[in-house]
């Protein structure tokens, strides 16, 4: 016979299609901390406020302490068929061991609202775990910054050849996004840190619940305003979810980039064995699939955040059992973002940088067109003058199959007499990069600042 925690008012068991189709231990399992964390607050409470007595509170957590140490790391999965979820396996699990005075344990509650303060509680910690192994990842691009030692590659807009920027910039960039990253969870743990429990269904408990005691005791901040909202809002898994989605657009134009490097046209950066894979047909092929997978994976994640935000839209207050579904995208969320950067992370430390290749990219004298523009204009020559004249040159330089730096100083000054032999000192990627001035550039100094403030930071 199944487990459940109502069943009273019915005269039929639930058929077997239904079970099969309602029950949730599958993906409510991930609860498992969560919940015995706060069955313990809950049990103290329940003593402390003389709803229960201190002998049989000190009974319930004896008992939540067994279940703890006898199914921690166990497969919780085989009891998937007579569980109907993780909140009446851990009750049915603490009759065994603590008898009838567990029957006590639910008092005042539903599981409307503890499955939605087990939901928050575990959701903190992983919040604390993505945000840690987000770290580790600007670790390793800080680290693949300083290992590409002053390499210079072409900036691009349009996936076309811009100006030249130091590989280390391009690299921090990506830090500087996942920082933002790691901000916009953190300020998401002041809408997760809000105590729902003491809500019962949706109108609250006629008992005195403590609610004081267990925010204090469960760390959290605040104690839910409205309990209608506390039980029937899933608002703050949606906000992780949108922040998720931010990190995975983040990590896959990361993986883009790298895809695009490890290619034979652009050919940057060689992966290393153990974080790539070959083909079933071609025996040459080294392929970037670490990378790919980010890249696919992130559309998963954006289908997460779509699926809590259609599951909620419609639903009228209070409690729906549609709420359930918000469990699974989160978890699996939960489960794809942390692997994905800890794979990053070592993927990107153990990568070897091909100087020659970015040398070759850079010799492109088109590249300077800025820089011959700026140099116009340290000459006064008004700015919109001076972008035309430059046009004009690139055109005439491709239109007579020479590179830029190929012009003779009288085919130059045909454009702007103004234009000395100086102009031929343009052509260097170092002196183009030692050219910038602006706070946040690619000044080599700039960029030195940028990874020792990196460096100092996420020690």
């Amino acid at each position: 016979m199944s487990k459940k925690l109502w069943g009273g008012r019915f005269k039929k068991e639930m058929h077997p299609a239904l079970r099969c189709f309602s029950y949730s231990l599958a993906v409510d399992k991930e609860l498992f901390d969560a919940e015995l964390a706060v069955n313990a607050a809950w049990a103290k409470m329940l003593a402390r406020t003389a709803i229960i007595t201190q002998a049989e509170s000190k009974a319930i957590l004896k008992g939540l302490a067994r279940i703890e140490k006898d199914l921690e790391g166990k497969d919780i999965a085989r009891y998937v068929a007579e569980v109907e979820d993780i909140h009446t396996l851990i009750q049915s699990e603490l009759e065994k061991r603590s008898g009838a005075v567990a029957k006590k344990l639910h008092t005042g509650r539903s599981r409307n609202d503890l499955v939605v303060t087990s939901t928050r509680v575990c959701l903190r910690e992983k919040i604390a775990v993505i945000r840690y192994e987000t770290s580790r990842l600007q670790k390793a691009l800080v680290a693949a910054a300083e290992k590409a030692q002053g390499a210079i590659v072409p900036g691009m807009t349009h996936l076309r050849k811009a100006q030249p920027v130091l590989l280390a910039h391009h690299l921090l960039a990506y830090v500087e996004m996942l920082e933002e990253d790691k901000a916009r969870l953190a300020d998401t743990l002041k809408r997760v840190n809000i105590l729902p429990i003491g809500s019962a269904a949706l109108a609250g408990s006629a008992l005195p619940i403590d609610q004081k005691f267990l925010a204090k005791e469960l760390g959290f901040e605040k104690i839910a305003r409205n309990s209608m909202t506390a039980v029937s809002d899933r608002g703050f898994l949606a906000e992780f979810l949108a922040n998720l989605s931010i990190l995975w657009m983040h990590l896959s134009r990361l993986a883009e980039d790298f895809i695009l490097w490890n290619s034979e046209a652009f050919g940057y950066v060689e992966l290393d064995d153990a974080f790539a894979t070959g083909s079933s047909l071609m025996p040459q092929k080294k392929n970037p699939d670490v990378f790919e997978l980010v890249r696919g994976r992130a559309g998963v994640i954006f289908g997460h955040l779509q699926s809590i935000l259609t599951v909620q839209k419609g639903l009228p207050l209070s409690y729906n059992r549609d709420l359930q579904e918000d469990k699974p995208g989160a978890f699996d969320a939960v489960h794809k973002t942390t692997i994905a950067l800890e794979v990053l992370a070592l993927t990107v430390a153990s990568a070897t940088w091909q100087k020659k290749a970015m040398a070759k990219a850079v010799a492109d004298d088109t590249l300077f067109a800025t820089d011959i523009l700026e140099y116009l204009v340290r000459k006064k020559v008004p700015f919109s003058e001076a972008h035309s004249t430059v046009g004009q040159a690139v055109r005439f330089a491709a239109e007579s199959g020479k590179g830029l730096r190929e012009l003779s100083l009288r085919e130059w000054k045909r454009f702007s007499p103004g234009i000395g032999a100086d102009i031929y000192d343009l052509f260097d990627p170092e002196t183009s990069v030692r050219g910038k001035k602006t706070i946040g550039s690619t000044h080599p100094l700039k960029v030195r600042q940028q990874m020792d403030y990196w460096t100092r930071l996420l020690a």
